[in-house]
């Protein structure tokens, strides 16, 4: 096995957390999605529940952030939701109004509290350098949702999280740790926004503290290092291997299930070229691009789509 280093000019590296969650995952399915750039043909859901809520948030949050008065922060917030249903979403009447319903009870619920804070950011870009020697440097990329100042934090970054089933915060994640370093914090807040018809406000609007410590911070920038240095050696080798761990995840089968239990490197293409799609080259600086212009460049594409 020839090592990367003997055979690869110095390079740059460029992760967001979403690549490096899969390649953890399993490094042939990272291949598949982001070196082949195949996936599973599915019905184009161009936004999401959960990019619809980031919709709502950063209009509002932007608002709050202007000194707008907080019945034009809403109104703002919900037209900019409607205007989504209405040009880009596939969700149906009854979805579309559960989610306009809950981010007006949102807003409401943490207008006191939201009015006390001072807004640094709103969907901020980032990237980093973790890493450079001679012959490499890794930087990772990301966005932060909010970041805010107040009494007790000079700079604290918020997530937004969207869930329709309750459960714990993952404390480990390597998306928290990644936005916590890059806003210089020791802490994060992730701010669930929960969809269920069934919970109360205080039970479905939760603001988690998260802590972390220089400590804490110097073991995950190992791991992600170390994990790095293994992707360009499987970048070197061309060989990916599988995780089969990770065949069923989050109550989910992974989409490349039946490609690697097909018998010989043939069959597994075949499987590829024949039951998935080329799509786009995956790029990070989409990643760091606010909601508001994911939704304006979908609108651009079926305003020119629609021409004659």
């Amino acid at each position: 096995m020839l090592h990367w280093r003997n055979i690869m000019a110095k390079v740059n590296v460029v992760f967001d957390m979403s690549m490096y969650d899969m390649f953890l995952l399993c490094p042939y399915r990272f291949r598949n999605r982001f070196k082949l750039n195949l996936e599973a043909p599915t019905k184009n859901e161009a936004l999401d529940k959960g990019t619809l809520v980031h919709i709502a948030c950063e209009a509002y949050y932007e608002s709050i952030k202007s000194g707008a008065k907080y019945e034009y922060a809403v109104n703002s917030a919900l037209m900019k939701l409607k205007q989504a249903f209405v040009t880009e979403s596939n969700l149906d009447n009854d979805e579309a109004n559960r989610i306009l319903d809950t981010m007006e009870q949102y807003f409401d619920f943490w207008r006191v509290e939201d009015q006390r804070f001072e807004i640094i950011g709103v969907e901020e870009s980032f990237i980093y350098e973790l890493y450079e020697d001679n012959e490499v440097k890794f930087l990772l990329a990301g966005k932060i949702d909010l970041r805010i100042k107040d009494n007790k934090y000079e700079s604290l970054p918020y997530d937004h999280k969207s869930f329709s089933r309750s459960g714990p915060v993952n404390n480990l994640s390597n998306q928290f740790k990644n936005y916590a370093i890059a806003a210089k914090s020791n802490f994060l807040t992730v701010n669930k926004i929960g969809l269920q018809k069934t919970l109360k406000p205080h039970e479905k609007f939760l603001r988690v503290p998260l802590s972390y410590n220089h400590l804490i911070f110097e073991s995950w920038k190992k791991n992600v290092i170390a994990n790095i240095f293994y992707y360009l050696q499987c970048e070197a080798d061309n060989f990916w291997p599988t995780n089969e761990t990770s065949c069923d995840k989050f109550n989910r089968r992974c989409e490349y299930y039946e490609v690697c239990e097909s018998s010989g490197e043939e069959a597994k293409l075949h499987k590829l070229n024949t039951n998935f799609v080329k799509v786009p080259a995956w790029d990070v600086s989409k990643v760091l691009r606010k909601s508001s212009e994911v939704l304006k460049e979908l609108e651009d594409v079926k305003a020119t789509e629609s021409l004659p």
